[in-house]
């Protein structure tokens, strides 16, 4: 009988404090009235043969976990199958590995060992360097298991313990992703490599699609693909990365800002999942030579969640390159107190959001918020007796309280052509995704002088920079100072996370030298994450954004119309208490939201103040 199967496991957890010994016989009742009833229902059986009904008998650890008992000495805390794990883990001296999908190597976990053989005995090969083995296993007494594993693989195995769930979780995605690349990879066989590739002529490797991969529809591709986007939700990823390299493809999914290598999978099957994808997303699967944009909805059932998918696809030196936006709704559409703006910051904005007409701009480089700060912002302010009327290029997320116009450029349906007619439909509020040129430009300003109030944005480094901008693009100053409310400039930030969060003291003297507005203490204590298993190790978790905003007072009206330089309004605009986005990080980072290194990464090296 298995360890964890035994009364041995209970006499352990009552050592390690997890139960008590009331607890510890409420569980061997239990245990006796379940063995009863599976006798029964099996119509009874001598006693020697009870053995024979353990296949159906639930395993010990379920029968404590159904009982829904506390840990002890810990009242409100839930017993779980983890900290059972650990305690055994403790008690036993071998130690507790928590499963992280994305540290694992996909060949290491699928090719060390057969798929039958670690799902029966419920081991997982984690990683072989200098002939050892790392295994976790949920049992801790399969010692012939790991011998086996030893002889067959002439390694020496050092085993770690793991929960069942998330071996078995691991091992169903990763046997199952790679029993679909490999029977793909069978299919189409070494389609798509090249022995040499010449970078200088791009076009002769950018083949057309062969009636073979036009025409597949094949089970294993569908089933590698819906993999990989279920994969990402999980993961919380915001992009989906597929690039093809000279022998290989890869698989990078972008989570809380960084970019992670997933997959590493056969140059094979790149074509056909990139067809799969493209196919999709209603984009020309034979058109390998030009970029191509496009859309996915996809949903869990399980879950009941929708997301969009936003598909890029560009010709590189060694094939098509594919990103995937992903446009969950519960991170575009946010409460806007949860963005991170500050006090003061929120009732200005707040004032924007309700005045009668006017323009408010949103700054910031690509994925930086703008978005979700947008949409987050329309929402709020949406009710049925309002007519909001969006331009957008493509629409970024589909909201039926908006009424969203996608520019089609293919056909002349521009942002300036769209804006010549959204006036006769009678909008209240009118979002346009970007001022790109002084026709869009002017456009919105004839909105904003009709009383409409008009949200857009613009590619500046800063809030301040959207006066020069707009000037640079050729529109008036007077009719600047007379439309414009504001302009808020953003960027995003990671944040420490909860989990592992820990006090820490920093040299006075250092910050100041780095530009943060330290005053004459020597020492600073700030916050920062060292690192556990639900941040993985990367002491962040999520983001947030930091803000610059730049409203409108009388004395700036007068310096845009007199043309006055960004420096000079800048000036005026924080003795108006302006807070500059090198503020607000250092604000977070102060109050143990954020990291002295994320506020350098976002806002740049700064001046010493």
């Amino acid at each position: 009988m298995s360890f964890l199967n035994s009364d041995s496991l209970l006499d352990l957890l009552v050592k390690e404090q997890v139960l008590t010994g009331e607890q510890r016989q409420m569980v061997i009742l239990h245990k006796g009235k379940q063995r009863q009833k599976l006798l029964k229902q099996a119509g009874g059986r001598r006693q020697g043969d009870e053995n024979r009904t353990d296949r159906g008998f639930p395993d010990l650890v379920d029968i404590i976990l159904s009982l829904g008992l506390e840990v002890s000495g810990s009242p409100g805390t839930p017993l779980s199958e983890e900290i059972i794990m650990r305690a055994v883990s403790h008690r036993l001296k071998i130690p507790f590995k928590k499963l992280d999908p994305l540290e694992l190597d996909m060949d290491t976990v699928t090719k060390t060992i057969p798929r039958s053989f670690a799902i029966n005995h419920l081991i997982l090969p984690l990683e072989l360097r200098n002939g050892v083995l790392d295994v976790v296993t949920y049992h801790p007494d399969n010692h012939h298991v790991l011998e086996d594993i030893e002889r067959a693989n002439q390694v020496k195995v050092r085993p770690f313990l793991s929960t069942r769930t998330d071996i078995r979780k691991i091992l169903a995605e990763f046997f199952g992703f790679q029993r679909s690349i490999t029977a793909a990879e069978s299919q189409f066989g070494t389609t798509g490599t090249a022995a040499t590739v010449d970078i200088g002529n791009l076009e002769q490797y950018v083949r057309l699609a062969s009636t073979k991969e036009l025409s597949s529809t094949d089970q294993h591709i569908k089933a590698a693909v819906n993999h990989l986007f279920s994969y990402a939700l999980e993961q919380r990823a915001s992009d989906i990365h597929i690039e093809p390299k000279r022998d290989i493809c890869l698989v990078r999914f972008r989570i809380d800002g960084i970019l992670h290598t997933i997959y590493k999978l056969p140059k094979a099957v790149h074509s056909a999942i990139t067809s799969r994808i493209k196919s999709l997303a209603r984009l020309d699967i034979a058109e390998k030579r030009r970029p191509q944009d496009g859309r996915i909805k996809i949903g869990r059932r399980e879950e009941d969640r929708e997301a969009e998918i936003r598909v890029s696809t560009v010709p590189v030196a060694f094939g098509e390159k594919t990103v995937m936006r992903i446009l969950n709704p519960e991170v575009i559409f946010q409460q806007l107190d949860h963005l991170g703006f500050s006090r003061r910051d929120r009732v200005v904005y707040n004032s924007f959001m309700t005045a009668a007409h006017g323009i408010v701009l949103v700054t910031g480089p690509t994925g930086s918020g703008k978005s979700t700060t947008l949409y987050s912002t329309l929402k709020q302010i949406a009710t049925p007796e309002k007519n909001i009327i969006t331009v957008e290029d493509p629409v970024e997320m589909v909201y039926e309280e908006f009424n969203q116009i996608a520019v089609q450029s293919q056909i002349d349906v521009t942002f300036s052509t769209i804006l010549r007619n959204i006036l006769r439909q009678d909008p209240d509020i009118i979002m346009i995704g970007e001022i790109r040129d002084l026709e869009t430009a002017t456009h919105a300003v004839q909105a904003a002088l009709t009383g409409h109030l008009v949200f857009s944005t613009l590619h500046t480094n800063d809030a301040v920079s959207t006066i020069i901008r707009l000037q640079d693009l050729g529109l008036e100053p007077f009719l600047i100072a007379s439309t414009m409310l504001g302009a808020l400039a953003q960027r995003l930030v990671r944040r420490i996370c909860p989990h592992c969060a820990e006090p820490y003291t920093v040299d006075a003297a250092e910050l100041r030298k780095l530009g943060f507005p330290v005053s004459g203490r020597e020492t600073v204590e700030l916050t920062r994450g060292k690192g556990c298993l639900q941040c993985r190790n990367t002491g962040y978790l999520g983001r947030m954004g930091i803000f610059e905003i730049f409203p409108m007072s009388e004395q700036l009206k007068k310096l845009i119309a007199a043309r006055a330089n960004d420096s000079d309004l800048r000036q005026v605009a924080i003795r108006e208490g302006m807070t500059t986005l090198r503020e607000d990080a250092w604000r977070k980072v102060q109050t143990g939201l954020t990291t002295v290194e994320e506020a350098l990464r976002v806002t740049g090296e700064m001046e010493a103040v």
